[in-house]
């Protein structure tokens, strides 16, 4: 029996709980689990669900009355992944989403399970309701981008700059309180004696090299070995901060 109810029938089962749909991963007695607030939904462990790119909490009766709703009903959108099929779509933070692929949805768990039936490149239509009124939109879904599929920690040591980096698997995520969203490599350690010289910090999340998108440390390697011997002295980093976003630049020696 699940945590909140539900009977898993065997350990063939994959149970889904989305963060619709860039979810967390754990394995519990053999079964994949993705996580999304505390329901569970069973789905074959073949499947692929359609890819949204949104991150969403169920209306509380908190939430209504803040709203002046007469009742509890719909999925808060809180983040959009930039670039993603929700994005596309025209959804946006603070969007109520009150029906989902023909169907009404009242609670988190009613959209988990239309989500969890849907497949990639499929269209579907969702109403919206913003401060501004209320929309119809189209969005196709599309499949889970390859950088948000780090299951298994990576980390790579530079001595020659004195730092260390690591793939941002979810517990990483969790333990560095990594924004939902961010993808890129995360530099976890510092040389005390470089410290003073490096413009970086522990902490930070780079995203891109020399303008190409990072996000495992094997990559930034990769990238650093072949400007070493290109004789390239420096490259350009785009880091992000809880601060926001900025250029700097990345000695090669």
């Amino acid at each position: 029996m699940s945590p909140d109810g539900y009977t898993l029938a065997s350990t063939a089962i994959l149970v889904v709980v989305m963060e619709l749909l860039f979810g967390k991963t754990r394995r519990l007695a053999g079964v994949f689990v993705l996580f999304m607030g505390t329901f569970l939904v069973a789905a074959p462990a073949v499947a692929e669900f359609g890819f949204s790119g949104m991150h969403v909490q169920g209306v509380n009766t908190s939430i209504a009355k803040a709203l002046g709703l007469l009742k509890a009903e719909g999925v808060m959108v809180m983040d959009v992944a930039l670039g993603g099929p929700a994005d596309f779509a025209g959804v946006k933070r603070g969007d109520r989403i009150t029906k989902f692929h023909g169907t009404h949805i009242d609670t988190f768990k009613c959209l988990v399970k239309v989500v969890t039936g849907t497949k990639p490149g499929q269209t579907i239509a969702l109403h919206v309701i913003r401060a501004t009124g209320e929309f119809d939109l189209k969005l196709k879904l599309g499949t889970k981008p390859v950088s948000w599929k780090i299951a298994k920690g990576a980390v790579i040591n530079f001595p020659a700059i004195g730092i260390t980096l690591a793939a941002i698997t979810q517990k990483i995520r969790q333990r560095f309180k990594i924004r939902w969203g961010s993808v890129g490599v995360l530099v976890t350690l510092i040389d005390p004696e470089l410290a003073s010289r490096m413009l970086l910090n522990r902490g930070d999340v780079i995203v891109q090299l020399n303008q190409k998108d990072v996000w495992l440390p094997s990559q930034v390697l990769k990238a650093y070995n072949k400007a070493k011997v290109a004789n390239v002295s420096q490259m350009l980093m785009l880091i992000e901060r809880p601060d926001g976003f900025r250029y700097m630049m990345l000695p090669v020696k």
